[in-house]
C-alpha cells in the first residue's frame, strides 16, 4: 500500500475518519498525488472525485476548520475538516464539466486562502492528495512582515480617527437622552467675548447653547502657533468667585488643529438646574488646554 509523505498523526486522523465511513476504497486505488500551491492569482488546482472512494486532502500546515466551504454541499455524503486535512466523500457523481469550489484558509503563512475545483472523470479519482506550499525565503518573509506592519499601522490610524470623531447625534437621540426638557433650548452668539481672546489662539463665531442643566460653548478656534494643537480638557471659573471646575466634555472637529488651521471646538459644562431666564447669563472664564496644560486657549468671559 502506498504511504503518503505527510505527518503520521495527520494521516492517522484521516484514517479514523475513513473507518467511520461505509464507503470502501476501490481495490485499484490511484497513487497519491502531490500539489504545490504557488499563490499565483487565479490558482485553482483540479481534483477528481468519485462516489466509489473517499478523497483525503493532506496538508502541510494547520488550517482554520471553520473556513472550509464546499459548493453543492448536498451532493456530498461527508465533508470533514481536520487540523491538517480534509476528507471528502461524494454521495452522487460529478460530471466531467462540473466544477465545485472547495475553499479553506491556513492559520499562517502564504498563500493563506486556497481554492480547489472538484470535478468527476470516469475511471479517474484522486484518493490521496498531498498539498504543500513552497518554503518562504528570508526576503519573502521580510516583505510579508513589512506588509503586515503597514496594514497594522493603517488600521491603528483609522481607529484613532474613529475615536476622535464626535459621537453620532440626531434629534431622536437628543430626545431619548432627555437633554432638552419642556423649557426648550436657548442659543446666543458671543461677539465681544471672542474678540477678547489673546495669545497664539484665536476664536471666532463663538456661540452658546443652553438647557436646564447644561451649557455648550462652541468656538471656531484658529491655531496661530508653530505646532499643531490638540484640545484635551477644559475648565471654567465663576467670575463671581469660586473654584474652577472641569468641563464634562471637549469635542473637536478633528484630532489636532494644524498650525494656521481653524477647527470648531465644543465645550460641554454641567450646570445646576436653572429656570430659562437664568440660561447663558452667569459669567465664567474658560480655558481649553492640551493634555499637559502647556498650551491653552483662554476666554476671559463667557456666559454659561
Amino acid at each position: 500500500m502506498l504511504q503518503p509523505s505527510v505527518p503520521s498523526f495527520a494521516f492517522a486522523s484521516l484514517l479514523v475518519g475513513l473507518a467511520a465511513t461505509a464507503q470502501a476504497a476501490p481495490t485499484g486505488g490511484s497513487a497519491p498525488r502531490s500539489v504545490v500551491l504557488t499563490g499565483k492569482a487565479g490558482e485553482s488546482p483540479l481534483l477528481y472525485l468519485s462516489p466509489d472512494a473517499p478523497t483525503f486532502i493532506l496538508l502541510d500546515a494547520p488550517i482554520v476548520r471553520e473556513s472550509v466551504e464546499v459548493e453543492g454541499r448536498a451532493r456530498f455524503a461527508r465533508v470533514d475538516p481536520a487540523d491538517q486535512g480534509i476528507t471528502l466523500v461524494l454521495a452522487v457523481p460529478l460530471g466531467p464539466k462540473e466544477r465545485l469550489a472547495l475553499r479553506f484558509t491556513y492559520r499562517a503563512g502564504s498563500p493563506s486562502s486556497v481554492v480547489f475545483l472538484l470535478t468527476g472523470q470516469p475511471g479517474e479519482v484522486d484518493t490521496v492528495v498531498n498539498v504543500s506550499r513552497p518554503q518562504q525565503t528570508v526576503e519573502a518573509c521580510r516583505v510579508e512582515l513589512s506588509t503586515t506592519r503597514e496594514r497594522c499601522e493603517a488600521q491603528s490610524k483609522e481607529l484613532g480617527e474613529l475615536k476622535a470623531r464626535p459621537p453620532a447625534v440626531s434629534p431622536a437621540a437628543v430626545a431619548l437622552a432627555g437633554l432638552v426638557d419642556a423649557d426648550g433650548l436657548t442659543v446666543k452668539r458671543f461677539g465681544e467675548e471672542c474678540r477678547a481672546v489673546a495669545g497664539e489662539f484665536g476664536a471666532a463665531q463663538c456661540r452658546g447653547l443652553a438647557a436646564s442643566t447644561w451649557t455648550v460653548v462652541v468656538l471656531e478656534v484658529s491655531n496661530g502657533g508653530a505646532e499643531p494643537w490638540t484640545p484635551a480638557w477644559a475648565e471654567v471659573t465663576p467670575a463671581a468667585g469660586g473654584e474652577p471646575r472641569r468641563a464634562r466634555a471637549v469635542l473637536s472637529g478633528q484630532v489636532a488643529i494644524p498650525s494656521g488651521g481653524a477647527v470648531s471646538v465644543a465645550v460641554e459644562v454641567e450646570m445646576p438646574m436653572r429656570e430659562p431666564g437664568g440660561w447663558l447669563r452667569a459669567l465664567h472664564s474658560l480655558r481649553v488646554c492640551n493634555a499637559d496644560g502647556s498650551r491653552c486657549l483662554s476666554v476671559p468671559q463667557v456666559k454659561l
